[in-house]
């Protein structure tokens, strides 16, 4: 499991990463990654490198289950839904320089959750293969739908809110 809170905003397709993370999946190395926080930019679109096929995008929300206003949006410039899923990601403890703690908020704060979620499966299971838990966490999300986005899978939500105990 790889967890990446970086990227870029980028409306377009650009491979720049690409070969990196196809061999991660090769690999067997699950690619979480943060969808970004780019929803007030032009197109709020999921940011370059989630938006890989490959990539496993991880959108924010919030403590109401709503979608972060920060958390970047779909569908990637490759015609695919994402985010993949989402995780809260908005007032999260999060240590920070000086030995304390803060509320912090983003995506960066939403993908480790799902790649504790990975951990876990993986714990549970090693056989699994990074397709069959990428299936499973859209088979458990709890779907996620507003007046935006009124059916799941969507352009907001993923397939849902990662639910670490089914």
């Amino acid at each position: 499991i790889v967890n990446n809170s970086w990227g870029k905003y980028l409306a377009e397709i650009d491979e720049w990463f690409r070969p990196m993370v196809q061999n991660w999946r090769a690999a067997e190395i699950f690619p979480v990654f943060s969808a970004g926080n780019g929803a007030g930019l032009s197109g709020g679109r999921i940011w370059n490198p989630a938006n890989y096929p490959e990539s496993f995008a991880v959108g924010a929300t919030d403590s109401g289950n709503r979608i972060a206003g920060f958390s970047s949006r779909g569908p990637s410039p490759y015609g695919e839904g994402k985010p993949d899923i989402s995780a809260p990601g908005v007032a999260i403890r999060s240590s920070v320089p000086g030995s304390k703690y803060q509320g912090m908020q983003g995506t960066s704060m939403a993908a480790p959750a799902v790649a504790g979620v990975v951990a876990l499966m993986k714990q549970a299971n090693a056989s699994l293969t990074v397709d069959e838990m990428e299936q499973i966490l859209f088979d458990t999300a709890i779907p996620l739908t507003d007046s935006l986005y009124p059916t799941s899978p969507n352009n907001g939500y993923g397939h849902g809110q990662v639910n670490a105990y089914d």
